[in-house]
């Protein structure tokens, strides 16, 4: 709950009732989205001007001191997981209900606007009220600390439970921060963790990435290879079809050749024997680098889906990336964490 003075009035109605031409240094703000924030009331006079015809209306001895509280706002909503559980319609009636609680207990007259936001992260509504209580201006009374405890655990009771929702931890000495505080922090920690996860998808690429090129520079030396291979052999093959000529009877043979053709021929078919060899073990290594190859590409590929991936959830789900980045904080500590002693029998063992 924050409090305002009159001077802080008309900035926070600009930032409430804002339309499409609203600019702001809140970058959580989707101003292609801000066509879709709707009031559950709104007034036809400013906030200010409500205000003032309040006051006057109180008909109050002393005038009104300038440091006075004229507005209580707070800002009502839940995380993502439960927005997106409900549908368009049941999140206005969450609103509605809520919009109900604080009307029933503080005066709807004196509700200057209630209005929803979707435009931000997650959908959230601001409640605005002047403070007044048996006729006259009571903030500090109205919203001491007590009261503030007793609103919580009211309005779990009456609307929280029926959205199954759970109420903050009771009697906690957490400090509550501004709205503008919240959201710097929250910013922050989603900054953080999306650039971890950035660090972490560049540092497997890159690896994915040295993968690659080795696997590239291989199979260069195994085609290179398989040329020089391709070069030698070819002598030898036109040797094996002199001697089919002369074994088909196409060629005339000659005494004096047998010989050499025998030690040509011997020749021959060791070295053919020697480069099947090599050709062998040549393809079933370039079989298994076109394997590496493909399981890198395939690698490269996943790490690919896994960064965009990312990005949508660092993007849509801001919440839910900052839950998965503490689960992994969390296991890491529990992995490397000592583990306890046990007794067996007259022994002591880890």
């Amino acid at each position: 709950m924050e409090k305002y003075h009159k001077t802080d009035i008309a900035p926070v109605e600009n930032e409430n009732e804002r339309d499409e031409s609203y600019q702001a240094v809140n970058p959580q703000i989707d101003f292609t989205r801000t066509r879709n924030n709707y009031n559950i009331i709104k007034r036809q006079r400013s906030y200010t001007q409500f205000i003032n015809d309040k006051i006057e209306a109180l008909d109050l001895p002393t005038k009104v001191r300038k440091d006075a509280v004229l507005m209580c706002s707070f800002v009502v909503g839940s995380d993502r997981e439960f927005f997106s559980s409900l549908s368009p319609r049941e999140q206005q009636q969450f609103f509605v209900d809520c919009t109900h609680f604080f009307a029933e207990r503080y005066g709807e007259d004196n509700i200057i606007s209630a209005v929803v936001h979707l435009d931000e992260t997650t959908p959230h509504m601001h409640l605005n009220l002047i403070p007044i209580a048996n006729g006259r201006l009571c903030a500090k009374q109205l919203f001491d600390r007590k009261e503030l405890q007793n609103l919580q655990s009211d309005f779990h009771f009456v609307v929280g439970k029926k959205w199954n929702l759970q109420r903050g931890k009771e009697g906690s000495q957490a400090k509550h921060l501004d709205t503008a505080a919240y959201k710097l922090k929250k910013m922050k920690e989603e900054t953080a963790a999306a650039e971890e996860q950035k660090a972490i998808a560049e540092q497997a690429a890159a690896g994915a990435e040295q993968r690659q090129v080795h696997a590239e520079q291989e199979t260069q030396q195994l085609e290179d290879r398989q040329k020089q291979l391709q070069r030698e052999t070819t002598p030898l093959q036109a040797a094996a079809e002199v001697l089919q000529e002369y074994n088909d009877g196409r060629r005339k043979l000659n005494k004096r050749d047998l010989p050499v053709i025998a030690a040509e021929a011997a020749k021959l078919k060791a070295e053919n024997g020697q480069l099947e060899e090599r050709l062998q073990i040549s393809a079933r290594d370039q079989h298994d680098v076109f394997t590496l190859y493909q399981k890198t590409e395939r690698e490269k590929q996943a790490l690919q889906s896994d960064a965009d991936v990312l990005r949508e959830i660092r993007e849509h789900a801001p919440d839910k990336l900052q839950e998965v980045m503490e689960t992994v904080r969390q296991r890491k500590l529990d992995k490397y964490r000592p583990k306890p002693f046990k007794s067996s029998g007259n022994h002591w063992s880890k």
